[in-house]
Protein backbone atom coordinates (compact mmCIF):
# COMPACT_ATOMS: atom_id res chain seq x y z
CA UNK A 1 0.00 0.00 0.00
CA UNK A 2 2.79 2.43 0.90
CA UNK A 3 4.57 1.69 -2.42
CA UNK A 4 1.37 2.56 -4.37
CA UNK A 5 1.08 5.91 -2.56
CA UNK A 6 4.69 6.73 -3.41
CA UNK A 7 3.97 6.05 -7.08
CA UNK A 8 0.86 8.24 -6.96
CA UNK A 9 2.73 11.10 -5.32
CA UNK A 10 5.62 10.78 -7.77
CA UNK A 11 3.19 10.72 -10.69
CA UNK A 12 1.33 13.76 -9.39
CA UNK A 13 4.58 15.68 -8.94
CA UNK A 14 5.67 14.80 -12.46
CA UNK A 15 2.33 15.98 -13.86
CA UNK A 16 2.58 19.26 -11.96
CA UNK A 17 6.10 19.81 -13.27
CA UNK A 18 4.94 19.07 -16.82
CA UNK A 19 2.04 21.54 -16.58
CA UNK A 20 4.36 24.18 -15.14
CA UNK A 21 6.84 23.72 -17.99
CA UNK A 22 4.14 23.78 -20.66
CA UNK A 23 2.48 26.84 -19.16
CA UNK A 24 5.76 28.71 -18.93
CA UNK A 25 6.40 28.22 -22.62
CA UNK A 26 4.04 31.04 -23.53
CA UNK A 27 5.75 33.84 -21.63
CA UNK A 28 8.91 34.72 -23.55
CA UNK A 29 12.48 33.57 -23.98
CA UNK A 30 14.84 32.25 -21.39
CA UNK A 31 16.46 34.82 -19.09
CA UNK A 32 19.88 34.09 -20.61
CA UNK A 33 18.82 35.44 -23.98
CA UNK A 34 17.43 38.60 -22.48
CA UNK A 35 20.48 39.71 -20.52
CA UNK A 36 23.12 38.76 -23.07
CA UNK A 37 21.41 40.53 -25.97
CA UNK A 38 19.79 43.48 -24.24
CA UNK A 39 20.11 46.76 -26.10
CA UNK A 40 20.64 49.67 -23.72
CA UNK A 41 20.00 53.35 -24.45
CA UNK A 42 23.68 54.04 -23.74
CA UNK A 43 24.52 51.86 -26.77
CA UNK A 44 22.83 54.32 -29.16
CA UNK A 45 25.68 56.86 -29.11
CA UNK A 46 28.33 54.29 -29.96
CA UNK A 47 26.25 52.16 -32.36
CA UNK A 48 27.28 52.41 -36.03
CA UNK A 49 24.72 53.53 -38.59
CA UNK A 50 21.74 51.21 -38.60
CA UNK A 51 21.04 49.54 -41.92
CA UNK A 52 17.87 47.64 -41.06
CA UNK A 53 15.55 46.88 -38.15
CA UNK A 54 13.53 43.67 -37.98
CA UNK A 55 10.57 43.21 -35.68
CA UNK A 56 9.23 39.67 -35.61
CA UNK A 57 6.33 38.16 -33.75
CA UNK A 58 7.48 34.57 -33.27
CA UNK A 59 4.80 32.02 -32.42
CA UNK A 60 4.07 28.32 -32.63
CA UNK A 61 1.46 26.30 -34.47
CA UNK A 62 -1.05 26.98 -31.71
CA UNK A 63 -1.31 30.33 -29.97
CA UNK A 64 -3.08 31.46 -26.84
CA UNK A 65 -5.11 34.68 -26.81
CA UNK A 66 -2.20 36.67 -25.33
CA UNK A 67 0.24 35.41 -27.97
CA UNK A 68 -2.10 36.47 -30.78
CA UNK A 69 -2.68 39.84 -29.11
CA UNK A 70 1.08 40.39 -28.74
CA UNK A 71 1.53 40.10 -32.50
CA UNK A 72 -1.63 41.93 -33.55
CA UNK A 73 -0.86 44.97 -31.40
CA UNK A 74 2.71 45.07 -32.71
CA UNK A 75 1.46 45.00 -36.30
CA UNK A 76 -0.97 47.83 -35.57
CA UNK A 77 1.74 49.99 -33.95
CA UNK A 78 4.15 49.38 -36.83
CA UNK A 79 1.62 50.16 -39.54
CA UNK A 80 0.40 53.33 -37.80
CA UNK A 81 3.80 54.73 -36.77
CA UNK A 82 6.30 53.51 -39.37
CA UNK A 83 4.65 53.31 -42.81
CA UNK A 84 7.57 55.07 -44.53
CA UNK A 85 10.19 52.88 -42.85
CA UNK A 86 8.24 49.78 -43.88
CA UNK A 87 7.94 51.00 -47.48
CA UNK A 88 11.67 51.77 -47.66
CA UNK A 89 12.64 48.40 -46.15
CA UNK A 90 14.40 50.04 -43.20
CA UNK A 91 11.88 48.24 -40.97
CA UNK A 92 10.73 44.69 -41.60
CA UNK A 93 7.79 43.23 -39.67
CA UNK A 94 6.37 39.76 -39.77
CA UNK A 95 4.45 37.05 -37.95
CA UNK A 96 6.79 34.04 -38.00
CA UNK A 97 5.73 30.50 -37.12
CA UNK A 98 8.90 29.28 -35.38
CA UNK A 99 7.70 25.67 -35.63
CA UNK A 100 7.53 25.78 -39.43
CA UNK A 101 10.71 24.23 -40.90
CA UNK A 102 10.78 27.02 -43.52
CA UNK A 103 11.50 29.49 -40.68
CA UNK A 104 14.05 27.33 -38.85
CA UNK A 105 17.09 29.47 -39.73
CA UNK A 106 15.42 32.70 -38.64
CA UNK A 107 14.14 31.14 -35.40
CA UNK A 108 17.65 29.86 -34.64
CA UNK A 109 19.22 33.24 -35.40
CA UNK A 110 16.90 34.86 -32.86
CA UNK A 111 17.24 31.91 -30.45
CA UNK A 112 13.47 31.66 -30.12
CA UNK A 113 12.20 29.31 -27.42
CA UNK A 114 8.56 30.40 -27.24
CA UNK A 115 6.09 33.03 -28.37
CA UNK A 116 7.85 36.40 -28.37
CA UNK A 117 8.29 39.75 -30.04
CA UNK A 118 11.91 40.20 -31.05
CA UNK A 119 13.76 43.18 -32.45
CA UNK A 120 16.88 42.71 -34.56
CA UNK A 121 19.23 45.57 -35.39
CA UNK A 122 21.60 45.36 -38.36
CA UNK A 123 24.57 47.64 -38.82
CA UNK A 124 27.29 47.31 -41.43
CA UNK A 125 29.27 44.93 -39.22
CA UNK A 126 26.88 43.51 -36.64
CA UNK A 127 23.53 42.08 -35.66
CA UNK A 128 22.01 42.59 -32.21
CA UNK A 129 18.73 41.15 -30.98
CA UNK A 130 16.44 41.70 -28.03
CA UNK A 131 13.30 40.01 -26.77
CA UNK A 132 10.79 42.74 -25.94
CA UNK A 133 9.53 40.98 -22.82
CA UNK A 134 8.11 44.19 -21.37
CA UNK A 135 5.30 44.11 -23.93
CA UNK A 136 3.74 41.06 -22.24
CA UNK A 137 3.01 43.27 -19.21
CA UNK A 138 1.29 45.89 -21.37
CA UNK A 139 -1.15 43.71 -23.31
CA UNK A 140 -4.08 45.05 -21.29
CA UNK A 141 -3.38 48.68 -22.17
CA UNK A 142 -2.99 49.45 -25.87
CA UNK A 143 -1.61 52.95 -25.27
CA UNK A 144 1.09 51.70 -22.89
CA UNK A 145 1.92 48.92 -25.35
CA UNK A 146 2.27 51.43 -28.19
CA UNK A 147 4.38 53.83 -26.11
CA UNK A 148 6.69 51.03 -25.00
CA UNK A 149 7.16 49.63 -28.51
CA UNK A 150 7.70 53.02 -30.17
CA UNK A 151 10.13 53.85 -27.37
CA UNK A 152 12.16 50.81 -28.40
CA UNK A 153 11.92 51.43 -32.16
CA UNK A 154 12.19 55.23 -32.43
CA UNK A 155 15.89 55.47 -31.48
CA UNK A 156 16.74 53.14 -34.37
CA UNK A 157 14.24 54.41 -36.92
CA UNK A 158 13.80 58.10 -36.14
CA UNK A 159 17.44 59.11 -35.67
CA UNK A 160 17.63 58.84 -31.90
CA UNK A 161 14.32 60.52 -31.16
CA UNK A 162 12.16 58.80 -28.58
Amino acid sequence: MKETNKHRITGALLLCALFFILGAGCTGTSPGNISQDKIEKSDFATMPQIIKVELYHFHGNQQCHSCVLLGNLAEKVVKENYPDELALGKLVFGHINAEDPVNQDLAQKYEVVSSSLMIGIYTKDSFTKQDLVGLWYRLGNEEEYSDYLTGKLDPFLKGGQS
